[in-house]
């Protein structure tokens, strides 16, 4: 006799983002070792940069018009979250669009940062009035992290400063890029499963969509985008306090909103 507490193999338990990224471990951990040799390589690369230009008597000896730039494209004087995104970018996706860039070509391999506009209209549409309230949110929170991102130095004279801000342009490129892939990409799917689980965790009746991901996503690109100015204006705390405003009118508006989810949008996931 079967017992009724295990899932049968007819109903298999529904995925979630715990059980999705554990089957994405699973399978880099069995590529690790084929991998190991070139993660060592990465890593060494990243240490000497991070460990020489740190210390003090190395960056003496070095012309400002050479250990600038190279401080600068290695994010050196950030902070170790922003720093740690920055070099996974570089090594993943970087290392990803330069190989498409040599066999393609660079106009055809950027291609999907030409798609991103007509989709992100697209959803724009199909959520309505909604759209702007997710635009705002998105934005908010962008411009938050890039204001934390940039005020974060080494030195206390040189916060909030352009070369720290690099990181968010970096960032906001890749999601660009990641988005105009199409949704088949696994961004689109952890978004999905997140939002389901906290939909499930906080017993809401609420709709996501692939929709929801392009505009949230965009959003957040214009937030990171937008503390360009405010750093160059010297606006110290601008991105935070421009940040919090635009998230708590995007929050208010989404509570005031009437129905929530999307008309007439086929619910994905």
């Amino acid at each position: 006799m079967s017992n009724p507490s295990k899932p049968s193999s007819a109903n298999p338990p529904k995925e979630t983002f715990f059980s999705w990224v554990s089957i994405v471990v699973k399978a880099a951990m069995k590529e690790l070792p084929k991998r190991s040799k070139g993660l060592v390589i990465q890593l060494a690369i990243v240490l000497f940069f991070q460990f020489a230009f740190w210390w003090r008597p190395v960056m003496d000896l070095i012309p400002p018009s050479i250990s600038g730039p190279i401080i600068f494209l290695t994010a050196t004087f950030n902070d170790v979250l922003p720093k740690t995104i920055y070099w996974i970018i570089i090594f993943t996706f970087g290392k990803r669009l330069f190989t498409k860039i040599q066999k393609q070509g660079f106009l055809e391999a950027l291609r999907p940062i030409r798609q991103l506009k007509p989709e992100l209209m697209n959803s724009i549409t199909a959520l309505r009035l909604k759209a702007w309230t997710y635009l705002l949110i998105g934005s908010g929170i962008g411009l938050i992290v890039a204001n934390n991102f940039a005020s974060y130095s080494r030195f206390s004279g040189a916060r909030n400063k352009f070369d720290k801000y690099f990181i968010a342009i970096v960032i906001s490129f890749t999601i660009s890029y990641l988005l105009g892939e199409g949704r088949k990409h696994w961004i689109f799917k952890m978004a999905r499963l997140v939002f389901s689980d906290l939909a499930k965790i906080l017993k809401l009746n609420y709709r996501y969509t692939d929709y929801h991901t392009y505009v949230l996503l965009s959003g957040f690109i214009a937030g990171l985008l937008l503390d360009a100015p405010l750093i160059l204006m010297q606006m110290m705390y601008g991105g935070y306090n421009l940040g919090f405003i635009l998230l708590g009118i995007g929050v208010v508006s989404n509570i005031m909103t009437s129905t929530p989810g999307v008309k007439n949008a086929k619910a994905v996931g």
